[in-house]
């Protein structure tokens, strides 16, 4: 029978195909052991650390009922005819009517306690027993368990009977007298809540004696005597043991007011065998979903596999040209059509002049490549400088005329060699090779540039680097001229950038309280000229000597937000706008110095308009007001002064006077004061400072200067010096 062969196929295609399987598959059957045994582990930790805060707290409630026992015995012991029954030997004590008093106050404390069922007194000295029912010789007694003289729990067990005593050991008279106090305890009562556990639970709780008995509840097997030993020598809390197939956690909790413990068997051996359970059902389900993901992978790599051969099909007349042999393998047959096309063909030699041109610049300079780009391009590169030149535009689409202008640049000029492309939608680079001077090469750019703009209509930001002639610095220059782009922060879109000469490092000394001086004073004279100067001055300065973008910022943001505080502290009242989480956003997200400047100039005219509404006329409360301030300035006025002398309460006054002044009652005293400062510092030079602070109603002169620098830009006497 004639099988039907298989097309054939790449041996990679079928290589990478199972190397993918086979890594899946091991990789899922790793993740589903790591998993099952963690998960596993993780719960029976749990587990562990449940059952013993579970232990933990039904040991507190063992260590409770065992001191009711104990303050059963001396509620028992602190009754006068026990006591004295106890403390003496006289056989007065022994009489039927004082025996009978002491029968009585057991039988009280057995019906009051619910988990005393009988006493017994045994007094060894006198070899006599009282219990609840009666009084016996110790002979009657029969033979008495070996107490040791220790006060603890212990177990009695009489054919099927158990019974759980709790002894107390006294020697009333040193050396010379024994008591026995034991109390028949209610199994039942005791161990309610205490114990749990049945034939089906995985935990199983015990109450142990020093001895070794043990005490459980009905439905619970025996104690196995291995774990009976490893229970009675334990010494940890929890203790994981394996035996005889059994996975078993092992707990133990001594009473800290007895020789009783708590313990506790739990078998997890279900839980290891159900993890093993899962791990396997994982696994195989794994298997069964790799199976079933292998054909669906399979059957859509053949859905791509089919295209890429008729690929190989179409492209093997190019591929086998020049070839020896027939190329079959599609993957080494699109690899070598590849090649040919970034070699020969003239459609592939946009992407390959973009990429060798990016990887030059960016990367290490290669000489070989940049001998395979003057080959295809046809440049000989034989000039002494080199030259790189970005440029950017927003308009996206302008990008080809950009780099076709550039390029008759390259054809027209017979002392330019060089390459130009592409490298991002909006910026191009180009890697120029001329003879000309630094200067004479700037021009022809700034042709292109002139000719894109008037007859194009595009508008392109370009950056010319410095000089070089070491090529492979490339990348080095290449940087510091995207650093130099950057100066389109001071020099505005659109521009040709270039490094004539080195740039002045810039000085902190660009920030000062001069020129914030200088502003206030300004807007508090209404001087919106001079103030707009100012700015322009600064904007001019920084534009051309600084070099920091950031610190830029931070100038006009120090100068912006402080001239905002000085107006406000002066009594302005500004837009809620102008506050410094506002101007800190707008400063920091200009684009140019141009719109720090204009934001600036922005906020100038506001500060000043506010001063200017303060000359409109005020109402005749008001102005009673005033003119009793300019009248009397120089007193230490108060608030409650002016209202007095207007016969006004001091909150309307407030209210009236701010509305129409804009300043408060004592901020529009300290305006007229600083009027009449300012005419006594230049009209009377023979006066000190302290003279004039005190003509004006200040104590302090230091006060004085401060306000009168808030409201001049400067100090009192550098005013005068200024003015003279």
């Amino acid at each position: 029978m004639n099988k039907k062969k298989m097309p054939p196929k790449s041996i990679i295609f079928y290589k990478l195909y199972l190397v993918n399987i086979v890594i899946t598959v091991v990789f899922i059957c790793m993740i589903a052991i790591i998993c099952s045994a963690f998960s596993s582990r993780l719960i029976l930790k749990n587990m562990i650390v449940f059952n013993e805060d579970m232990i933990e707290e039904k040991s507190s409630a063992l260590d409770e009922r065992v001191r009711q026992l104990d303050e059963a015995v001396n509620v028992m012991i602190g009754d006068e005819n026990v006591f004295k029954f106890l403390m003496t030997n006289e056989y007065y004590y022994e009489r039927p009517t004082a025996l009978l008093r002491i029968i009585r106050h057991f039988q009280n404390i057995c019906s009051n306690n619910s988990l005393i069922e009988g006493i017994c007194l045994i007094d060894a000295k006198r070899g006599i027993a009282v219990t609840e029912k009666t009084k016996m010789g110790l002979d009657d007694l029969g033979p008495l368990p070996d107490y040791r003289k220790q006060n603890s729990f212990i177990i009695n067990e009489d054919g099927n009977e158990r019974q759980l005593e709790f002894v107390k050991v006294f020697e009333p008279v040193r050396g010379e007298k024994d008591v026995y106090i034991i109390l028949t305890i209610n199994e039942d009562t005791f161990t309610n809540n205490l114990l749990i556990g049945s034939e089906t639970e995985m935990v199983k709780s015990y109450l142990m004696t020093r001895d070794g008995d043990v005490l459980s509840v009905d439905g619970v097997a025996d104690i196995d005597p291995e774990i009976k030993t490893r229970l009675q020598d334990q010494v940890q809390s929890a203790e994981k043991i394996n035996m005889d197939g059994q996975n078993l956690v092992l707990y133990k909790n001594r009473s800290e007011v007895s020789d009783i413990s708590l313990a506790a068997v739990q078998d997890y051996t279900y839980l290891v065998k159900e993890a093993g359970a899962v791990k396997k059902i994982i696994i195989i389900a794994s298997v069964l979903m790799i199976a079933a993901a292998t054909v669906i992978i399979y059957l859509f790599s053949l859905y791509v596999y089919k295209p890429l051969k008729q690929l190989g099909h179409k492209l093997q007349g190019i591929a086998a040209k020049g070839q020896p042999e027939k190329v079959t393998n599609e993957y080494s047959l699109i690899e070598n059509v590849v090649n040919e096309l970034q070699t020969e063909k003239e459609y592939a030699l946009p992407s390959v002049v973009r990429d060798s041109i990016a990887k030059l610049v960016m990367e290490i300079f290669d000489e070989e490549r940049f001998e395979h780009l003057k080959l295809i391009l046809h440049q000989n590169m034989n000039f002494e400088w080199n030259e790189l030149v970005i440029t950017e535009c927003e308009n996206k689409e302008a990008r080809g005329t950009i780099i076709n202008r550039f390029r008759e640049l390259i054809q027209n000029e017979a002392e330019i060699d060089g390459f130009f492309a592409g490298l991002t939608a909006d910026r191009c680079v180009g890697i120029f090779n001329t003879s000309f001077d630094y200067d004479e090469f700037l021009h022809k750019i700034d042709e292109v540039k002139m000719t894109l703009e008037n007859e194009d209509q595009i508008r392109i930001t370009c950056c010319v680097s410095r000089s070089f002639k070491n090529r492979e610095n490339m990348n080095l220059v290449y940087s510091e001229t995207l650093r130099t782009l950057d100066k389109t922060f001071f020099k505005g879109k659109n521009t040709l950038i270039y490094e004539a000469a080195p740039v002045a490092e810039y000085k902190n000394e660009y920030y000062n309280r001069e020129i914030e001086n200088r502003l206030t004073k300004y807007v508090t004279e209404g001087s919106m000229e001079e103030a707009v100067e100012t700015l322009h001055a600064l904007t001019k300065d920084l534009s051309n000597n600084a070099t920091d973008i950031q610190y830029t910022r931070f100038v006009y943001f120090q100068i912006c937000n402080n001239l905002i505080k000085n107006v406000l502290e002066l009594g302005g009242k500004l837009p809620k706008e102008y506050n410094e989480k506002d101007i800190f956003q707008s400063v920091f997200s200009a684009e140019s110095i141009l719109d720090l400047e204009r934001m600036s100039e922005k906020m100038l005219q506001a500060c000043i308009a506010n001063f200017e509404r303060r000359e409109k006329p005020f109402s005749p409360n008001v102005e009673k007001a005033v003119s009793f301030i300019i009248a009397n300035y120089w007193k230490d006025l108060s608030l409650d002064d002016v209202a007095g002398a207007v016969f006004l309460s001091s909150g309307y006054l407030s209210i009236i006077f701010k509305e129409e002044t804009g300043y408060t009652v004592l901020e529009y005293i300290t305006y007229i004061r600083m009027q009449k400062a300012k005419d006594l510092v230049l009209q009377t030079p023979a006066l000190k400072v302290k003279e004039i602070a005190e003509q004006l109603g200040y104590n302090n002169v230091q006060s004085f200067i401060r306000y009168f620098k808030k409201y001049y830009g400067e100090t009192p006497m550098a005013f005068r010096k200024k003015d003279g």
